[in-house]
């Protein structure tokens, strides 16, 4: 099977009676999740079909609707939604999607997943911990294997470096690790050109180790940057990406949250030919990056996200309809809540690797419950 714990998709999972081989500990708690949430309104309990009309009533009284999520969502669904938003007039919100708008543009140079196995000698981790967001990173393609072209892997062939906010799990395995002030990652970027540049940087932070960071980075030969979460704002992002390909030879991947994003970006642009919400229009997670503000609409959709996991719950004052697979915080205060399958699991559909790669999700277990995409279908067939 397909795992759809992360945006990595792993393929060689083995999902047998009371037995979950190859997939890491997020994987394995994804596929044998047993969080199940029961259809409720105004929190208490009912059946689907009560839950799915007192959404569609919310729906079409609200003037000022949000969608937020779709990132764990297969391709089909997320097509579906934004139908429903389109005819609803909701805006999309679907958080972290910067990054990729920029790749599908042409902006900065990507590369596959493989190719970072195969050719990659300098990679570097900015603003994430893949060992605990995306565990099987380092060792199917960014550190550990042997590909193509490094055969030594991270022992001779592979320098990984963290740039991060902490001292993260992966920064304690890679050969170089700059920890740097949340509210000084401008000066440190701005810092980094200077010494990329040949230039002394005027910094407060460690000019010696900037500079020292600078040689190895202009000495790439294939270098690829992964950008997460907690990376500086992404112009600086891509500021970098043009000033290190001026010696060098980089790629950019997004290490962001949700196993469908990618999909869900490339979407939005075939659609309306512009750019989903990125992370710069709410870096703060408070969908504040221009249209309907989260604290204004009168109705949120929440679409397989935990909303109130990323925001704090005071100011937002609309109607919450949550569709997921499982129970969440955002669950809990809702004022609809209507359980789907989960994709990949029992729920069949596509998907979209982080890195471009289609994916076929097919179905390892049967369940009662309908998918996100068919719950939407009825919203849109019932919604005027």
């Amino acid at each position: 099977m397909v795992c759809t714990g992360c945006a990595l998709l792993c393929d060689d999972i083995r999902v047998e009676e009371n037995d979950c081989r190859h997939a890491c500990r997020i994987g394995d708690a994804h596929i044998t999740s047993t969080a199940q949430i029961e259809a409720m309104v105004n929190q208490s309990p009912c059946d689907t079909d009560a839950a799915i009309k007192s959404a569609a009533e919310i729906l079409m009284s609200a003037e000022k609707p949000v969608f937020v999520g779709f990132g764990n969502s297969v391709t089909e669904a997320q097509a579906t939604g934004i139908e429903l938003a389109e005819k609803v007039g909701a805006e999309i919100k679907t958080f972290h999607t910067g990054i990729f708008d920029d790749i599908l543009d042409g902006r900065v140079k990507t590369c596959t997943l493989p190719e970072v196995r195969d050719y990659a000698d300098v990679i570097v981790f900015l603003g994430c911990d893949p060992m605990n967001t995306h565990p099987r990173l380092l060792s199917r393609y960014a550190y550990y294997p042997r590909g193509e072209k490094r055969q030594h892997g991270w022992e001779e062939d592979r320098t990984a470096i963290t740039i991060d906010l902490r001292f993260s799990h992966t920064a304690s395995i890679c050969k170089e690790a700059y920890t740097i002030d949340p509210n000084r990652q401008i000066e440190f970027m701005d810092a980094l050109m200077d010494a990329l540049s040949n230039k002394v940087p005027k910094t407060t932070y460690d000019k010696k180790r900037i500079l020292k960071l600078a040689g190895k980075l202009k000495k790439a030969e294939f270098g690829v940057i992964f950008a997460g979460t907690s990376a500086p704002p992404r112009d600086a992002t891509i500021r970098l990406m043009d000033r290190l390909n001026e010696s060098s030879d980089f790629r950019l991947l997004s290490l962001a949250p949700g196993y469908n994003l990618r999909s869900i970006a490339e979407q939005l642009r075939q659609l309306h030919n512009r750019p989903g919400d990125d992370r710069d229009g709410s870096s703060d997670g408070s969908g504040n990056g221009g249209g309907t503000n989260l604290h204004e609409a009168d109705c949120i959709l929440c679409l397989g996200f935990d909303l109130m996991n990323s925001l704090p719950a005071h100011g937002i004052n609309g109607k919450m309809i949550v569709i997921d697979p499982n129970d969440t915080l955002t669950s809990r205060y809702a004022d609809v809540v209507i359980p789907c399958a989960a994709g990949g699991i029992d729920a069949a559909g596509s998907a979209v690797r982080m890195d471009g790669e289609p994916v076929e999700l097919p179905l390892i277990r049967e369940s009662e419950r309908l998918s996100d995409g068919a719950i939407l279908k009825r919203l849109l067939e019932v919604v005027r």
